[in-house]
């Protein structure tokens, strides 16, 4: 327990840096290029990302869980990789032009032409750093992901400044990948051998391929949204779309990217050595609504301080959208802790599972709201998420052999907590109407703290404990 505490601490302290830099480099970006420029290239990049997960074919996750990893299963794993990567790089660069054509914008294949880089590197470091996670190596995977998002970072708002644009964007993306492949191969150098093998090749694909299935729904869910309003919308209503996104997804993925690294190393170790991993996921979205209600909550109330300060008033349009999404958002932080359950006890066939469901609900109502307003396709992808929730925890619920009355255990304290931050939050604002951006943010801040604190001790919330355990131990320092 000691060392899953010591890797959610590492991989979680390790999101927040990188949050404040992404969250510093998306301030910058936002007033060097346009909503069209924005839209452009996270047009490019979704349909780079759903190649991502072609390209990678749950081997990642096959890696990770594999109860017996041997030396051929790993070097078959690599080999794969390697050639699936490759090959999609050129279907890539191949496909540029036609999607270019498609959405009657060159920059989109610019942007596709260089991304596809990456795509000739990956393979050689997502193997090891799959290795890393497994053995909850956290500290080398903290230093290379604090490395490689501060290269990408500056080299984006380096190259935007001197006027190159939108694809300035996709140059940093490449510079950050060649930097984590270079340290993880280094880190994994004597663990991870570059040998050609097939031997293992059946039960790689059959493994990995759910994990891959699912993945790909899970990315294409994501990307939807801006690359269905870039063609049924526009190209600059996307970007605002991207926007919106970005500002709730920065704080999603601080809390979740920091989590889910760890959770599913932490959920397969849990099942390979015969505890309860029902009351693990239980224990686990206690903790982590704790955090995530609260903060979705009191988000959704300052947004629109929080998008006239970072971004100034030419993205005031992206405010309802964005507040609109931080439901959905609050609700997926259990679908994705329940999605690492099922990935790290080897039952990949739930996670495509959760994902077909979902998804294309998601899609469905993203196109009855693409012919609306962003508004209406902010609720079609909150609606979504919180289907895919719902159905996660009817699948646990059976899989696991607890109730949803333990759900509701788990997670009424912290629905009470985030009531409590909330209000707090509210009180500040009808209390100081004409407050400048700036210091409403910094009042909402400090006002909803003082509402989760205060929520945490009134429900004796088991987080509020180990807050208080953590505090004491720093101060005896």
């Amino acid at each position: 327990m000691a060392n899953v505490k010591k890797a959610v601490f590492l991989s979680v302290g390790e999101k927040v840096i990188v949050f404040v830099i992404q969250f510093v480099s998306s301030v910058v970006l936002a007033r060097l290029l346009s909503p069209h420029e924005i839209g452009i290239f996270s047009i490019g990049s979704l349909i780079l990302a759903l190649s991502h997960a072609l390209r990678d074919l749950g081997i990642t996750s096959y890696l990770i869980q594999e109860r017996d990893l041997s030396p051929a299963r790993l070097q078959t794993a690599a080999t794969i990789a390697v050639i699936m990567s490759w090959t999609l790089a050129l279907v890539v660069l191949a496909l540029s032009g036609p999607v270019s054509s498609f959405y009657r914008e060159e920059g989109v294949g610019e942007v596709l032409r260089v991304l596809a880089i990456n795509f000739f590197f990956l393979p050689f470091g997502s193997v090891s750093m799959a290795i890393l996670k497994r053995n909850m190596n956290f500290d080398k995977v903290v230093r290379i992901n604090l490395a490689s998002g501060t290269l990408q970072s500056v080299v984006s708002i380096a190259l935007c400044s001197m006027g190159v644009g939108f694809i300035g964007l996709a140059w940093g993306a490449v510079a950050g990948t060649l930097l984590t492949v270079l340290m993880t191969v280094l880190m994994t150098k004597r663990e991870v051998p570059m040998r050609i093998e097939f031997g293992e090749w059946r039960h790689i694909l059959r493994t990995g391929g759910r994990f891959c299935g699912s993945s790909l729904l899970w990315e294409f869910g994501l990307a939807a949204p801006e690359m269905i309003v870039g063609k049924a919308m526009s190209i600059e209503t996307a970007g605002y779309l991207a926007r919106s996104l970005g500002v709730v997804g920065l704080a999603f993925r601080s809390i979740m990217e920091g989590l889910t690294p760890v959770l599913m190393p932490f959920f397969a170790r849990s099942h390979r050595d015969g505890e309860s991993v029902g009351d693990q996921f239980l224990k686990s979205i206690c903790y982590l609504s704790a955090l995530s209600f609260p903060l979705f909550a009191c988000m959704a109330l300052a947004m629109d301080s929080i998008v006239l300060l970072l971004y100034g008033e030419k993205w005031a349009r992206i405010i309802e959208p964005a507040r609109i999404l931080c439901v959905g958002s609050a609700a997926l932080t259990i679908a994705v802790t329940g999605a690492a359950v099922v990935s790290g006890t080897g039952k990949s066939k739930y996670t495509l599972r959760f994902q077909l469901v979902g998804q294309p609900v998601k899609i469905v109502l993203l196109l009855i709201g693409s012919q609306y307003t962003l508004d209406h396709v902010a609720g079609g992808i909150a609606i979504g998420d919180l289907i895919i929730t719902t159905y996660t925890l009817l699948v646990l619920r059976r899989l696991l052999g607890f109730d949803l009355a333990r759900v509701g255990a788990a997670l009424g304290p912290s629905v009470l907590v985030a009531l409590c931050a909330a209000m707090s939050c509210l009180a500040f604002r009808l209390a100081t109407p004409n407050a400048l951006p700036f210091f409403s943010v910094i009042g909402c801040m400090a006002s909803s703290f003082v509402g989760w604190v205060v929520g945490l001790m009134l429900t004796r919330h088991p987080a509020g404990i180990e807050v208080g355990a953590v505090v004491r131990r720093l101060v005896k320092r």
